[in-house]
Order: structure tokens, then sequence, then C-alpha cells
């Protein structure tokens, strides 16, 4: 049977490099979230190679890929030349990318401090994040549903204009709006029909991106039985990336989906799919 939720989680789970990572995930997961990063000191994008070898580790597992575009670039910035920046390794990792064919790409339209507010000067920060967006569908044709802007620390309202406008998709990270604090009901509501990704972690104590054991079993629980109720609803694929950097959360969240009453009654008692 076709799953229509790709459970997945991130290439970090073993402290390894992107293929170690996806050779043992390969025979667990429906999707990879592959966490790409760049400075001056070190870098994970795959070279030619790599690329080969991720895609060979596709077909044999039914895998599919989400891209992760690093955190360190910011599309909002009003420094041109750091904007400037941020467009061109968008478009330099969707060309590297190409091959995998990806699910869908995760996008941070990073704010210039954390917090419920994205900028002091927010007027600015959404002017230049839609000069940013605009370059960046236009220089590389990507279409735009595989675009996955993410919520994180700032109210989502503040950008979906922007996603509305150019037809973006969403990348829903409910453990960004349990850590925030804000209407995880009203967000899930409002969200899930636009979004194409999913990023489920515990949160506890002020602390996210633990295994699902160490979170709030019943928002997980309930967040989960939306999550259905939508895939039900419309019939769209979607990927639940369970967003852990680490073997033992990694194991534990897994267990926990297996046990969950809204996932097997989707899945028809596995989270697999062909897995």
């Amino acid at each position: 049977m076709k799953t229509l939720i790709r459970v997945g989680t991130t290439s970090y789970i073993k402290p390894a490099d992107i293929l170690p990572n996806v050779r043992y995930l390969g025979p667990l997961v429906d999707d990879i979230e592959l966490v790409l990063f760049e400075s001056e000191e070190l870098s994970n994008l795959p070279d030619e190679k790599t690329i080969d070898a991720l895609s060979s580790l596709a077909q044999e597992h039914d895998l599919t890929y989400t891209v992760h575009f690093p955190l360190d670039i910011y599309p909002g910035s009003r420094d041109e030349s750091v904007r400037v920046r941020a467009v061109e390794m968008m478009g330099r990792i969707v060309t590297l990318t190409e091959e995998l064919d990806p699910f869908g790409y995760v996008l941070h339209l990073t704010p210039d401090h954390y917090g419920p507010s994205p900028s002091d000067d927010v007027a600015g920060w959404l002017l230049s994040l839609d000069r940013s967006l605009a370059e960046f569908l236009t220089s590389t044709g990507i279409d735009p549903s595989l675009v996955c802007a993410e919520t994180l620390s700032y109210p989502f309202s503040i950008v979906e204009p922007l996603v509305e406008r150019y037809d973006l998709s969403v990348t829903l990270d409910i453990g960004h709006i349990w850590l925030m604090g804000y209407d995880a009901d009203s967000a899930a509501g409002r969200l899930l029909p636009h979004a194409r990704i999913c990023h489920l972690h515990g949160v506890r104590d002020g602390k996210d991106h633990l295994g699902l054991d160490e979170g709030n079993s019943e928002a997980i629980e309930r967040f989960l039985g939306q999550l259905v109720g939508q895939v039900d609803r419309d019939g769209k694929e979607r990927a639940l990336t369970i967003e852990v950097f680490g073997e033992r959360e990694f194991t534990a969240s897994l267990s926990m989906l297996k046990r969950s009453r809204a996932m097997m009654s989707q899945m028809g008692g596995g989270i697999y799919g062909n897995h």
C-alpha cells in the first residue's frame, strides 16, 4: 500500500557523514532530511560521487529526500552582499541536488534575531525576503510548491502573505510552535493544508529536538491525529520528519510512532509504507 505520510528523520542520526547515515536509515524510513551546511571551515555539500550514491540508495530503498538549506544564510538581510549570497547558495543547492528529485526543500526565512519578532525593522526584512524569493524562483525555475517555508520562532502570519504570493508550501515544525507557546491547534488547522513537510520532535522545559518519548505524549498524539485527518481529507502525500539528531532519540521516537493510534489507523497497522 502506498503511504501518504512518508515517515523520515535527519541525516545526522549517527555521528558520521551523510552517506553512512543514509545507508543505515534506508531500510528504516521513507524519507531522509539532508541537513546541509557550508562555512569557511567546514562543508558537507555532497560532491557528484556522493549524489550518485544517494540516488542509488533512494532507488534501492524507495527513499525520498527533503533538502534542508543551510541555516546560516539570511535571505532577509538588508546587507546586499549577505542577501545575494543567500540567494546564490539556495540556487547552488537546487542545482547540486536536482538529480535526487527531492520531495521538498526546507527553507528558513531566517529572522534577524530569535523570538516573537523577527526583526527591529520588520518592513525592511520582509522587503528583502520578497526580493530574495523572487530572484531565487526566477533564477532556478523551481516548482514553488517544492519550497517549504518553515515555522520558526516568530508567528508565521508575518510571512504568510509572501508564502501565498509565491505559491510556496509550508514546513510545519510543530515543535517550534510548542516551544514558543503558540496555539498549536490553530497553527495545525491553518497550516496543515499547505504543509508539504512536517517536523516533529519532543519539547520539554524549554528544549526542543528531543526524542518523542521526552515530549508531551498527548500533544504529539493530537498533532498526529490532525495530520492524518488532513491527509484523509485531501489525499496529498506529505513527509513527516522526526527531527532529532541521535540514535537513541531516533529509536525511541520510532518506537513511539509505532504505538500511535493515529498513525496505525492511517497506515493500516504500519508506518513505513514499503519498509
